[in-house]
């Protein structure tokens, strides 16, 4: 399982760093009059409480397990709740491979 988080991990800083060469890619389309025609994402509606901690309103669903997670209990970047990823596993895995 470790080697799995640590996979998955790596993939979603990938994707992040794609992201950012994205928002550079729009402007310079944006500066040179370039269309391109956006797909609209639906924003899934999260209402409850958090699964992890059962104490605060949660605000997001992990992609690993599809739990509902407040801000505390999930690691926004990764897009995976503390549960699937502790933070002590996360200190390992950025020590050993980053």
């Amino acid at each position: 399982m470790d080697d799995d988080i640590v996979e998955f991990v790596r993939e979603r800083i990938k994707r992040a760093n794609i992201g950012e060469m994205n928002e550079d890619l729009k402007k310079w389309m944006e500066e040179h009059g370039v269309e391109m025609e956006e797909k609209e994402e639906e924003e899934e509606e999260i209402e409850g409480t958090c699964e992890i901690c059962e104490v605060r309103e949660a605000k997001h669903r992990c992609i690993r397990c599809g739990k509902i997670a407040c801000n505390s209990c999930f690691w926004t970047m990764l897009g995976i709740c503390k549960e699937c990823l502790p933070e002590e596993k996360l200190k390992e895995i950025k020590e050993q491979y980053f």
